[in-house]
């Protein structure tokens, strides 16, 4: 189901601090350079073995002398693989080298992007402005759905009867909708804000009761949804603290969302 970014649903929202707002900014130790583990002359740096433990410890490892083996192994059989692809010319591969030059393209935006968002510190003045915009823009009705998402008005049709005739939607929903959010769970979704729906389907539910079956398809970007009213409640606005990390994310997603609007403007893209 297509629903637009909320304050109150935002699993899907970025963290884009994993390792703190000016890391991308410090110039590396000279430790970080020097040898952790050699193998037939190619160094393996400190600061690659750091990575992969900060990769394993974000995960939930303790760092303890077993883990660090365990990274030094993994350096050893990495380099180890690396070396014999290249002696097999496997890095002259066009579409190999696409790959890790996304790679490294990547890992270059991403610092970009810590870096932009450590110049200007989020403050509480700024995250209450962005509460009170959100909260506004909110309409008076929740709602929790159950939904059959397919790409055919055909297939959709033929299920909406197969619902009306007695078929449970939500078995319909596990082997036909192709929504893969809500597909395992009988077409369910979350509880979602009329705000935050598509305007298809927000006009289609606010004049349906609790336990109401649609019996109009209603057809959206993402497809032809089969659409039932589970239940709906009064919208009531969460605390200003309880939200505030979420809070925090969008703040710093419209604040790279506009310089990149700022950079593709002036950018010369052919």
């Amino acid at each position: 189901m297509q629903i637009q970014l909320t304050v109150c649903a935002l699993a899907c929202a970025v963290s884009l601090l994993t390792f703190g707002r000016n890391a991308a900014a410090q110039d590396a130790p000279a430790s970080l350079t020097k040898a952790y583990v050699t193998v037939n002359g190619q160094v393996q740096s400190n600061a690659r073995a750091e990575m992969l433990l900060r990769e394993q410890m974000a995960r939930g490892a303790a760092d303890t002398a077993e883990l660090r083996q365990a990274v030094r192994e993994a350096l050893i059989n990495q380099a180890l693989m690396t070396q014999e692809a290249r002696k097999a010319k496997l890095d002259a591969n066009p579409l190999l080298q696409a790959q890790m030059e996304l790679a490294q393209q990547n890992v270059l935006a991403q610092a970009w992007q810590q870096q932009v968002l450590s110049e200007a510190p989020v403050t509480d003045d700024v995250l209450k402005a962005e509460y009170d915009r959100q909260m506004a823009r909110m309409a008076d009705k929740d709602y929790l759905l159950r939904h059959l998402l397919v790409a055919q008005e055909a297939t959709a049709k033929l299920l909406l009867e197969k619902v009306q005739s007695g078929a449970k939607m939500a078995d319909l929903a596990k082997e036909y909708s192709i929504d893969a959010q809500s597909r395992e769970r009988g077409g369910l979704t979350d509880w979602v804000n009329a705000a935050d729906l598509a305007p298809a389907l927000a006009e289609s539910v606010k004049a349906a009761g609790k336990g109401q079956l649609l019996s109009k398809l209603v057809k959206t970007d993402a497809g032809w949804h089969v659409l039932q009213v589970e239940d709906v409640r009064a919208f009531k606005a969460p605390a200003f603290a309880d939200i505030k990390p979420q809070l925090v994310n969008i703040v710093a997603r419209l604040a790279l969302d506009a310089r990149m609007k700022s950079l593709r403007q002036q950018a010369k893209i052919q």
